[in-house]
């Protein structure tokens, strides 16, 4: 065995590349997430092939033009709002939004 650093990287590999990472990310975003801003704003989240397609608001409903979607993240936002979402669970996410009028937190869940 002349390189055992190469197996011990193949192992690690391995070990943090686990079958649950791959079914998480098997799972994917796409769908509606809703949830509301602080417990009582309604809000929901559209996404579809891994891209953010719009987002609703007191029942305002926003195309996005720009986000980034990761098998545990999505972020989108515009004009100094950002939102990110982080996977919790199967169907379920914590999303956080910053902007300048001030921050909230939500619980999302796949429709």
């Amino acid at each position: 065995m002349k390189h055992p650093s190469r197996w011990l990287l193949v192992a690690l590999m391995m070990t943090v590349l686990s079958p649950a990472a791959f079914a998480a990310s098997r799972i994917g975003w796409n769908g509606t997430w809703s949830g509301a801003w602080g417990g009582s704003r309604p809000t929901s989240v559209t996404i579809a092939n891994n891209r953010v397609v719009s987002y609703a608001y007191q029942g305002v409903s926003t195309p996005v033009a720009r986000s980034r979607v990761t098998p545990r993240r999505v972020i989108y936002g515009d004009n100094g709002t950002t939102v990110i979402l982080t996977k919790t669970g199967r169907a379920t996410a914590f999303a956080q939004l910053h902007s300048s009028q001030g921050d909230a937190t939500a619980q999302l869940r796949k429709q």
